[in-house]
């Protein structure tokens, strides 16, 4: 029934910390539209609410740095790796494998302003 991801939400603390975030050390691109806020990433996006201010319909306990979540990325994880040292983005763990949802994974963990986990991951 499911065909793909469209978009998931994070509830952030600092909008413009979290953009900055995702734009400048993921690369992904900052839009704006009927004053919401959202990163987006290939054919996907994640939209952006700010802590208190949550567009309804919301989850029942959006809570900034609740988050875990992995992506694929689209180079190597050596050069990802040097890119998050010059960012000065501490790597939490890694190089380690994992399974991913389609096999053998290889990632490393960062975490972003709010302190939600994210895993880069090749396969």
């Amino acid at each position: 029934m499911i065909l793909g991801l469209d978009h998931f939400v994070l509830t952030v603390s600092d909008l413009e910390a979290s953009v900055d975030f995702y734009t400048r050390v993921l690369d992904m691109q900052h839009i704006s539209y009927n004053g919401r806020h959202a990163v987006r990433f290939g054919a996907q996006k994640i939209n952006l609410h700010v802590a208190g201010n949550e567009f309804a319909p919301c989850a029942a306990r959006a809570t900034p740095g609740s988050a875990d979540f992995c992506f694929l990325i689209a180079t190597t994880l050596e050069d990802a790796v040097e890119k998050l040292n010059h960012e000065n983005v501490i790597i939490e763990e890694g190089p380690v494998d994992r399974t991913g949802a389609t096999g053998v994974i290889r990632s490393v963990y960062i975490r972003d302003p709010d302190d939600n986990l994210i895993e880069l991951s090749v396969s």
